[in-house]
């Protein structure tokens, strides 16, 4: 639940609402096992899940966050294929306020890495559990052909 983390961390960065007024959870959370050989060890599995960030009281506007939030999925989880669309529900509390409900989808995989010590036993070795590491650029370049 690394992006999700990360998803929130970002949007309370942003300052759209008061932090006590921004809060996220996961909904559903399943996981498909794969099992295979991957240069970043044994590929055990995809954890699916299912996530709700909720904005209270907010008075932004609301092309700004849903900017804010594709531009955050493009840059930090572009393998989204097969994953349904973002829903940003708003619920207007009078004219100025809304609270938003935004519900996604997640999947991050899971890896483990041979380990003598390890306590997953699988194929006949024991396994270690790797975390998951979600890599946001901090700072890029950008090169041309001079074209």
């Amino acid at each position: 639940m690394i992006k999700l983390q990360a998803l929130t961390a970002y949007l309370i960065e942003r300052q759209l609402v008061a932090p006590e007024q921004l809060d996220s959870w996961t909904d559903q959370v399943n996981l498909e096992l794969v099992w295979k050989p991957d240069t970043k060890g044994m590929h055990m599995g995809d954890m699916n899940y299912s996530a709700t960030i909720v904005l209270e009281r907010f008075a932004d506007n609301p092309a700004r966050l849903m900017a804010l939030v594709g531009s955050w999925l493009e840059n930090n989880d572009e393998d989204r294929d097969g994953l349904p669309a973002t829903v940003f529900d708003i619920t207007m509390l009078d004219n100025d306020l809304a609270d938003v409900d935004i519900k996604l989808q997640f999947s991050e995989p899971q890896y483990l890495t041979e380990d003598p010590d390890g306590e997953i036993a699988a194929f006949g070795k024991t396994w270690a559990f790797v975390p998951f590491e979600l890599w946001v650029a901090e700072e890029g370049e950008v090169a041309g052909d001079g074209a």
